[in-house]
């Protein structure tokens, strides 16, 4: 899961970077498509951030005294609510592998608002992250990929699909 935050974190400042450094952007279909995404993505989702931020304080206070079955609940309420940031940004991986350098500057803009949408998602994730981080039963199933490949399945992600963002 460390690897996913990362790579979350990491993808959002390439983008921005390419964002800084390339030519004005064009692709207004694309940017519509991409809203679109993010909508059907956000109504995926049944976790609402209030039951979100809930779970991360129980995780940060009493993550220490969670049997396996607990914390694997949790990552997989995690994730479901992450759902949605995590397709977006799969996507736009996908999207930018055939773009043009201009349709990439319009990618990373949309991308750095979409990342304002999730920010509150992003920071639970996050501070779940580290509450997993400080147990050894959570940084165990971060860290083991047979339960990714669960949770993959349990999300109806095609499998590989942690690996890849």
């Amino acid at each position: 899961m460390k690897k996913v935050l990362l790579s979350m974190s990491l993808m959002a400042m390439g983008l921005f970077f390419a964002a800084c450094t390339n030519s004005a952007p064009k692709a207004a279909d694309a940017a519509a498509e991409a809203a679109t995404e993010v909508k059907e993505a956000a109504e995926e989702a049944t976790v609402s951030i209030g039951d979100l931020k809930a779970l991360v304080e129980s995780a940060t206070k009493d993550g220490a005294n969670w049997t396996e079955a607990q914390w694997k609940d949790a990552f997989k309420t995690v994730m479901k609510a992450a759902k949605p940031l995590l397709v977006t940004m799969k996507d736009m991986q996908e999207k930018e592998k055939n773009a043009s350098e201009e349709e990439k500057l319009k990618m990373a803009t949309e991308m750095m608002d979409k990342l304002k949408e999730y920010k509150d998602v992003g920071e639970q994730f996050e501070a779940f992250s580290k509450a997993a981080e400080k147990s050894e039963i959570g940084k165990k199933l971060g860290d083991d990929k047979a339960f990714q490949k669960e949770l993959e399945k349990d999300l109806g992600f095609e499998e590989g699909f942690f690996d890849e963002i």
